[in-house]
C-alpha cells in the first residue's frame, strides 16, 4: 500500500500530478472520487470483466487485456502487503512476480462522455528487472476514496 509519509516531495508531486491529470480529464476531483467509489462498489472487481471494460456515470474505462480473478486477487494481496513504490520483482514472491508480469502490457483508458481520453499503465516498468505498481492504478482500483483525498493533499 502506498505509504505517503515515507516518500520524498518529488514522488508525492508526481502522484498528485497523475491524479490531477486524471481528475481534469474526467471534469473534476468530484468525478474522480465518484469513479473510485463506483469501482469500490462493484462486486466482483470490474477488472474481471471479460470485455476488458466497464461503464460508469461519466464515461467508460477500458484496458487492452483480459485479467483473470486469480491475478487480481494476488495483486490486491500484494498491494496490502508491500509498499508498491518499491521494486516488486525483487521483494515479491514468485506468484506476485508473475501477476506483475501479467500486468506489464496493460494500459487503461478512461474515456469521459465529454472531453479527451486519459491513459495510464498498470505497472511502471522501466526495464525487465524493475516493476512498480502505478500509483494511479492502485488508487483507482484498490484504495479508498479517503486515500485518494490524502494523496491529493499530501503533495
Amino acid at each position: 500500500m502506498l505509504q505517503f509519509n515515507t516518500y520524498d516531495t518529488e514522488t508525492l508531486s508526481a502522484i498528485r500530478e497523475n491524479l490531477n491529470a486524471c481528475a481534469e480529464a474526467l471534469g473534476g476531483t468530484g468525478r474522480l472520487l465518484g469513479l473510485a467509489e463506483t469501482i469500490l462498489g462493484m462486486k466482483p472487481s470490474p477488472l474481471q470483466n471479460k470485455t476488458a471494460s466497464f461503464h460508469f456515470e461519466q464515461g467508460k474505462v477500458s484496458w487492452d487485456k483480459v485479467l483473470f480473478a486469480d491475478k487480481i486477487v494476488t495483486v490486491a494481496q500484494m498491494i496490502k502487503k508491500h509498499d508498491t513504490m518499491e521494486n516488486i520483482l525483487e521483494k515479491g514472491s514468485k506468484k506476485e512476480q508473475n501477476a506483475i508480469r501479467t500486468l506489464f502490457p496493460v494500459t487503461f483508458t478512461i474515456t469521459p462522455k465529454e472531453g479527451e481520453a486519459f491513459t495510464f499503465k498498470a505497472v511502471d516498468a522501466p526495464d525487465a528487472k524493475t516493476a512498480r505498481i502505478n500509483p494511479l492504478f492502485e488508487l483507482l482500483f484498490f484504495a479508498s476514496t479517503g486515500l485518494i483525498k490524502k494523496a491529493l493533499k499530501e503533495a
